[in-house]
C-alpha cells in the first residue's frame, strides 16, 4: 500500500505534469550528440553552483547515464512521435556499443529514431545503423572506409638523443616497451594487433549489415569501393535520404494542415481594440467603405505555425516528469578511472605523457570501497573501471578492499572501454564482469622498464661520480642499464609479481592455475574474446551490471512490484577511514584460534606470565 510520502511525491508529479501538457511539444525532438560521450557526467567543479553557472566552464558531452534518463522520459511521453539524433560524437567501440544500446528504450515504445549527419566515421555509423533511418545532405560524401590505426616506435629518435630503454616482460606479448625499445612489431605483437583489428571491423561490418540488412559479404564490397556521394549511398542502401536540414520537418512529418496555423491570441486582442477604436471615430459611410472594418476577423494576423521540430534543451520544459518508486537500497557505484597509481585520484588539466588526463589512486579508491561497505543502504557495489592499468601495488591494494567488501555485500564489475592489465587486476576478484563486446580487456602480465640516459650525459659531456652501500643500491638509477646481477633479481621479482597476478585470476574467475598461460602472458582481448576464455562472465552495458548486482543483493522482487533500484556513486569520505577487521566466518575463526593456541602451547614452554588478568 503507497505510503503517505509516495501519495504526497505522487501528487506533485501530477501537478508538474497537468502544467507541462499545456505546452505545446512538437512531435520530434531533435538530440545533439557532439563531444566526447562517457558512461557518467563529469563532476561539477567545486564551486557554489550559483558561481559554476557563471563560469565559462564546459560541462563536456553527454553521458550514457543522463541519456539513458532522457530517452526513458521522451519514450513515456505521447505526445513525441520520434526523435533527430545529429552526430558528431566522439567515444570507443565500447560506448557506441553502450549507445547502440539505448535506442530500444525509443523504439520499444513506438518512437522512430532518425540518424542525421553530415559525415560519418566507422563508429558514428555503426550508430547510426541502429536507428530507423538515416539522412545525410545532398552534397554530404559517406566515407566509412574501414579502420586504420598507425604504431610509431621511438628507438632509433631515442637513440639520437642518447636515450635508451631497457624493458623486462614475461613474454612478448606483454609489449607496451615495444614502443621504446624496437622499430617495428615483434611477431607475437604484430599479431595481437591484427586480431583487435580484425575484431573491431568484424564488429562493425556486423553492425551495418543487421541494420541496414544487406549481406556481410556486400557491406565489405561498399567499403572497399567507397566513398560514395549521397545520392549514390541511397542507392547502395547505405542511407535513407539525401537531405537538407530545413527539408527534415516535411520529409518526416508531411506538408503543414490549415488547422495547425496559429494564431496569436494576445495580438488578436491588440487588433480588436484598434478596430473598436476606428469604429467610434469614423462615421458610418468611412466604416462601410473601409474593408478591414467591415471584416474584423480580417484584423486577426496568421502567424507562421507551431514549429514541428525542437532542440531537446526547450523540449525538457514541456516533457512529462516520470513518478518514480525507489526501492529500500540503492547499488553504489566506485569509479576506477585511468592509469592507477599510488595515492590520491588526480585529474590533470592537460593530458600527461604516459599518464594521461586521470590517474585512479589507490588511497582515494579504497576509500571510497570503504565507505560503501559500511553504508548500509548500500546492497551491492559496482566497482567501474575504465582504465588501462598501472602500478602492480596500487592495484593490489585496491583488490585487496574489493576482497573484503565483498565478505559483506556483492560486487560486480563493469568494464567500460578498457579494463587491461592493472585494470583487469582490480576487477578479478569481483563476483561478477561484465563488459562490452568491444570492451579491451586482459593484458595480464608484468613489464618493468628503466631508462638509460647515460647517452646524453655523454653527448653533453656530463660525468657522474655515484657512491653506494649495498650492491644494488643503483639498481634502479637512469645513468647506466641493468648489470646481469641486477637483471637476474628484476626477472626473479617481475615472476613473483606475475605468479601473484595469476593467482587472483584463477581465483577470481574459479579457473585451474597451471591452464592459464595461453589466456595471460600479457595477451590482449576484446570483451567478446575475453568472454570465451572466461575472463568475463557476461557481455552487455552498465544496464547489465545494474541488472546483475540486483539480483544478486536480492533486490528482484521489489523491481518486480514496480520499483526502481536507484545507483549512487561513491565519492571518497573526506577523513581518512581505517579498515575493519577482515571479516571471517565463525568456522574460519574456530580453526584460525586452535591453530594459533596449538602452535604456542607446543612450542612455548617458559613464559613471563602473570598469574591474574588485572583489570
Amino acid at each position: 500500500m503507497p505510503t503517505i510520502a509516495s501519495r504526497i511525491r505522487r501528487a506533485r508529479v501530477n501537478t508538474q505534469n497537468w502544467f507541462r501538457r499545456r505546452r505545446k511539444l512538437p512531435p520530434y525532438i531533435v538530440i545533439d550528440l557532439d563531444g566526447e560521450i562517457s558512461d557518467f557526467p563529469a563532476p561539477a567543479p567545486p564551486l557554489p553552483r550559483f558561481i559554476a553557472k557563471r563560469l565559462p566552464i564546459g560541462g563536456g558531452g553527454l553521458s550514457i547515464s543522463e541519456l539513458k534518463r532522457t530517452f526513458e522520459q521522451i519514450a513515456a511521453d505521447d505526445r513525441v512521435q520520434g526523435v533527430v539524433l545529429r552526430i558528431e560524437c566522439a567515444a570507443s567501440g565500447a560506448i557506441y556499443q553502450s549507445l547502440r544500446g539505448l535506442l530500444p528504450i525509443l523504439q520499444d515504445s513506438g518512437k522512430k529514431v532518425i540518424a542525421y549527419a553530415n559525415h560519418f566515421g566507422p563508429y558514428q555509423y555503426y550508430l547510426a545503423c541502429a536507428c530507423d533511418q538515416i539522412i545525410m545532405p545532398p552534397s554530404a560524401e559517406w566515407a566509412v572506409l574501414g579502420m586504420h590505426q598507425e604504431y610509431v616506435f621511438l628507438k632509433d629518435a631515442l637513440d639520437q638523443v642518447g636515450v635508451q630503454f631497457e624493458v623486462v616482460n614475461v613474454s612478448p606479448f606483454k609489449s607496451a616497451g615495444d614502443q621504446v625499445t624496437r622499430n617495428d612489431f615483434s611477431e607475437e605483437s604484430r599479431a595481437q594487433a591484427e586480431w583487435l583489428l580484425s575484431a573491431f571491423f568484424d564488429e562493425l561490418v556486423a553492425g551495418i549489415a543487421k541494420g541496414r540488412k544487406l549481406p556481410e559479404a556486400r557491406v565489405r564490397e561498399l567499403i572497399d569501393t567507397g566513398p560514395f556521394v549521397a545520392a549514390d549511398a541511397v542507392k547502395h542502401g547505405l542511407i535513407d535520404a539525401a537531405l537538407y536540414e530545413d527539408e527534415l520537418e516535411y520529409y518526416l512529418l508531411g506538408p503543414i494542415k490549415a488547422d495547425e496555423m496559429a494564431i496569436d491570441e494576445n495580438a488578436k486582442l491588440r487588433r480588436f481594440f484598434v478596430w473598436l477604436q476606428q469604429k467610434l471615430k469614423r462615421n458610418e459611410s468611412q466604416a462601410t467603405s473601409d474593408a478591414s472594418i467591415r471584416n474584423p476577423q480580417s484584423l486577426i494576423p496568421t502567424l507562421p505555425p507551431d514549429p514541428r521540430l525542437i532542440l531537446l534543451d526547450e523540449a525538457r520544459k514541456a516533457l512529462l516528469v516520470p513518478h518514480i518508486e525507489f526501492a529500500s537500497k540503492f547499488i553504489g557505484i566506485v569509479g576506477v578511472e585511468g592509469m592507477i597509481v599510488e595515492g590520491k585520484s588526480q585529474n590533470a588539466p592537460v593530458p600527461l605523457p604516459i599518464f594521461g588526463s586521470k590517474m585512479a589512486g589507490s588511497d582515494s579508491i579504497a576509500q571510497a570501497l570503504r565507505k560503501a561497505e559500511q553504508d548500509d543502504k548500500l546492497a551491492a557495489v559496482i566497482l567501474y573501471v575504465n582504465s588501462q592499468g598501472g602500478s602492480a601495488l596500487a592495484s593490489d591494494l585496491i583488490a585487496r578492499e574489493v576482497r573484503r567488501v565483498m565478505k559483506k555485500k556483492p560486487v560486480v564489475v563493469y568494464m567500460s572501454s578498457v579494463a587491461a592489465s592493472g585494470g583487469y587486476f582490480v576487477a578479478a576478484l569481483a563476483k561478477h564482469i561484465v563488459a562490452q563486446p568491444l570492451t579491451v580487456t586482459g593484458s595480464i602480465g608484468v613489464i618493468i622498464t628503466k631508462p638509460n640516459t647515460g647517452g646524453v650525459d655523454e653527448k653533453l659531456r656530463l660525468h657522474r661520480a655515484a657512491l653506494q652501500r649495498g650492491a644494488r643500491a643503483g639498481m634502479m638509477t637512469i645513468s647506466r642499464p641493468f648489470s646481469p646481477d641486477e637483471r637476474d633479481a628484476v626477472k626473479a621479482s617481475m615472476s613473483k609479481v606475475y605468479d601473484d597476478f595469476k593467482r587472483v585470476v584463477a581465483e577470481g574467475r574459479t579457473l585451474d592455475f597451471d591452464a592459464l598461460e595461453p589466456i595471460c602472458g600479457g595477451r590482449v582481448w576484446t570483451g567478446a574474446m575475453a568472454h570465451e576464455r572466461k575472463l568475463v562472465d557476461t557481455l552487455g552495458g552498465f544496464s547489465e551490471a545494474m541488472a546483475q548486482a540486483r539480483a544478486l543483493a536480492g533486490l528482484q522482487g521489489e523491481v518486480d512490484t514496480g520499483k526502481r533500484v536507484g545507483a549512487m556513486i561513491v565519492q571518497p569520505p573526506k577523513e581518512w577511514q581505517l579498515p575493519p577487521m577482515f571479516p571471517i566466518n565463525p568456522a574460519q575463526w574456530v580453526t584460525h584460534s586452535l591453530q594459533f593456541w596449538r602452535k604456542h602451547l607446543a612450542h612455548t614452554a617458559t613464559w613471563l606470565l602473570l598469574p591474574w588478568e588485572s583489570r
